[in-house]
């Protein structure tokens, strides 16, 4: 069998007096998270390895299960073993590792629809998820006891007339502002074609210009004319 050169740490025992927590550590938990994760390592222990950095006898990563692990053995009156995966690196490696471990975006994401199908047949609390958490996934009707779920059907055959009202009014809001944008598209097309209705009659002199403009009677200085009007004068001249 070969030897597998990516296991790198290596798993001791040693006092809790000989571990150092980072005091650069970026991450932070709320107290109902920590609540749930003590109340996890009371039911099932300690699972998954503390990584601790002989170089600068420092914690590198599980500082709030060590945090817990001091509380449940009265530390510091009272010292205690714990097992870590030691490894050995310098001071900047230490702080990426930490970093990395705590970074959520390494963790990939939940895929839902396998979370909708366990959360039945567990206790969805020891496994660290909230009420919260359930909405997102989209079960929480599922945890509904028959009571709850005898006075949401209630509510909601009392409620019926009025989301049928409410449903009414969004249908006729939709058709208003249907309306409305049609009745703003056509005066856009109008206002486009207003736009449109005129043409430019350009001469190679002034001289040329003026002589045009006393045929029909105006002033040499005008600079615009109504078709209209200069329509019905071409027809007086001819």
């Amino acid at each position: 069998m070969t030897t597998n050169n990516y296991f790198t740490s290596e798993t001791i025992e040693i006092n809790r007096s000989e571990i150092n927590l980072a005091d650069y550590n970026p991450r932070s938990i709320s107290a109902g998270t920590r609540k749930s994760l003590k109340a996890n390592i009371k039911k099932n222990g300690l699972l998954g390895g503390l990584v601790f950095n002989l170089h600068t006898k420092t914690l590198v990563s599980g500082h709030q299960r060590v945090l817990i692990l001091d509380e449940l053995n009265d530390y510091p009156n009272t010292d205690y073993l714990v097992k870590v995966e030691a490894i050995d690196v310098d001071e900047k490696r230490e702080r990426e590792l930490n970093i990395w471990f705590n970074n959520t975006a390494v963790q990939g994401e939940w895929d839902y629809d396998m979370l909708a199908q366990m959360i039945p047949d567990i206790d969805y609390k020891a496994s660290g998820l909230t009420d919260e958490d359930l909405q997102l996934i989209g079960i929480d009707y599922l945890l509904q006891t028959e009571e709850e779920k005898g006075l949401a059907a209630e509510f909601e055959e009392l409620t019926a007339p009025v989301q049928a009202v409410e449903e009414q009014l969004k249908e006729e809001r939709i058709a208003h502002n249907k309306e409305v944008k049609a009745q703003v598209r056509a005066k856009s097309e109008e206002k486009a074609e207003e736009m449109e209705s005129y043409v430019m009659i350009s001469f190679d002199s002034f001289k040329n210009k003026a002589t045009f403009m006393r045929r029909f009677g105006y002033d040499s200085g005008l600079k615009f004319l109504k078709g209209e009007i200069f329509s019905e004068q071409i027809e007086r001249v001819e």
